[in-house]
């Protein structure tokens, strides 16, 4: 991860110690004024003042302390992928963050895998390259030409005409051995470099051995016998007399293809990392900022801020079960609206198609459901022992691309439109609707609260 990330992730952290710092100050100030103003109370009120003092503080510092975790383990995840890149080993150590936990082993587990297919790689070279020595083709060449799973091609010099080629590079080449007659004819060997430049014919390693060049090696893409394309790599060595005149070359073939879908992978998992680290810090930043703004002290942003962390902490676990790649809406309601107590959970009926979405969309999508289940606890339907909530979703176009979900309150107490925004609605509408790539729109009907949420599919 470059180094602009790890500025980003410092920031947000020295934003979010400037936040703590003024929460603790402004408790402390109003502390100070209630005494100041009410010191007649006795003594005792005024030991309970401090034991709540104590607490809030208490509180404010294992907060902070959960989310010094948090970044912590978020920026040594940073510091793991920036080591990947540059080829080193991760050296990851369990943090305890679940979520950064299991990235950290994935993107281990495929380090370690390609690492193996590397080394087994450079053996087989070396076993190859050993054999071909001053006396020639001799019986320790032709028994590990024969007994390698990799392809074999001998050509004569100085033409570079192709004397002999094995089954095992039949079999790479999903086509038979084409018989060159000399180095010019080398061009029927479609190949590409990884930046698409074709390699001529001069740039074969077989060609390069005939040359002179002791260790010639290529990796490039070829065009197999059937028009598909896969990766090869290539070493060769020249074959001398006793005189040290080159007299021929040989080089062996690799099938690489499953080691360089390995290393995309990588690479595209360092690069999602890098997205996802972004957009969970943004969106931790984003339900900060918009708790702080409308929570009338320190106690109501703690539990609120908490309980959002929270359901981004499930889902974000739902996410990498899944690979962050497609989710099942069922699950992802399911989760998104997990509640502690039986009672609740029995009282929200789910239904809809069998539908998944990709993990940006889910993620959001997520937030803002469980945004309407805190409502409904406070002030909705679940407020009432005789509430009960319905959520429905189906695809709303032919084409398939566009989620309806419908969130239905009956039973509870009379609703009608509030007189200002609260803090939910203002983060449904205005920071999770557009990473949902939708919209959300309210109805405050007699019998309840209806929502209903487009979303991308």
């Amino acid at each position: 991860m470059d180094t602009q990330v790890l500025r980003r992730i410092s920031g947000v952290a020295v934003l979010l110690d400037a936040f703590f710092v003024f929460g603790a100050r402004a408790a402390l100030a109003a502390q100070l004024s209630s005494v100041s103003a009410d010191s007649w109370f006795s003594d005792a009120a005024a030991l309970g003042l401090a034991i709540v003092f104590a607490g809030s503080v208490y509180a404010l510092f294992r907060l902070d302390q959960d989310r010094r975790r948090t970044a912590a383990a978020t920026h040594r995840l940073a510091e793991m992928a920036h080591r990947l890149k540059a080829g080193a080993q991760p050296g990851w150590v369990a943090t305890g963050v679940a979520d950064v936990d299991d990235i950290a082993r994935t993107l281990d587990e495929f380090e370690q895998r390609l690492r193996r297919k590397r080394a087994l790689l450079t053996q087989l070279n070396a076993e190859v390259i050993r054999g071909g020595g001053a006396n020639g083709f001799n019986n320790q060449l032709r028994a590990i030409i024969d007994a390698l799973p990799v392809g074999v091609l001998l050509a004569e010099a100085p033409s570079g005409r192709i004397l002999e080629g094995n089954k095992a590079l039949e079999a790479i080449r999903r086509g038979p051995v084409i018989y060159s007659e000399t180095v010019g004819q080398y061009r029927h060997w479609v190949a590409v470099h990884e930046n698409g430049e074709p390699v001529t014919p001069d740039e074969y390693p077989l060609a390069r051995a005939l040359a002179g060049e002791e260790k010639p090696v290529l990796e490039c893409r070829h065009q197999r016998g059937d028009g598909s394309w896969g990766w090869i790599n290539i070493v060769g060595s020249p074959i001398r007399n006793e005189r040290g005149a080159i007299i021929a070359a040989i080089i062996a073939v690799t099938d690489i293809d499953e080691i360089k879908s390995a290393e995309e992978h990588r690479r595209s998992m360092n690069m999602e990392l890098h997205h996802r680290v972004n957009n969970s810090l943004a969106m931790i930043q984003g339900i900060a900022n918009i708790t702080a703004r409308t929570a009338t002290d320190f106690s109501c942003f703690r539990n609120s801020f908490s309980d959002r962390i929270q359901c981004l902490s499930r889902l974000s676990t739902l996410l990498v079960k899944k690979s962050w790649t497609e989710t099942p809406m069922r699950e992802l309601v399911t989760t998104a609206l997990a509640a502690d107590s039986p009672g609740l959970r029995d009282r929200v009926a789910l239904s809809g198609d069998d539908v998944e979405l990709r993990s940006e969309v889910a993620l959001a999508l997520g937030m803002a459901l469980h945004e309407l289940l805190s409502n409904a606890e406070r002030h909705g339907a679940l407020s009432a022992e005789a509430g009960r909530i319905s959520v429905d979703w189906r695809v709303a176009d032919s084409e398939g691309r566009r989620l309806r979900v419908e969130w239905k309150e009956r039973g509870g107490p009379p609703v009608s439109e509030p007189q200002r925004t609260g803090v939910g609605q203002y983060l449904m509408k205005s920071v999770l609707a557009r990473q949902f790539g939708g919209d959300i729109d309210f109805a405050y009907e007699s019998d309840g609260l209806r929502a209903t949420l487009t979303a991308e599919i």
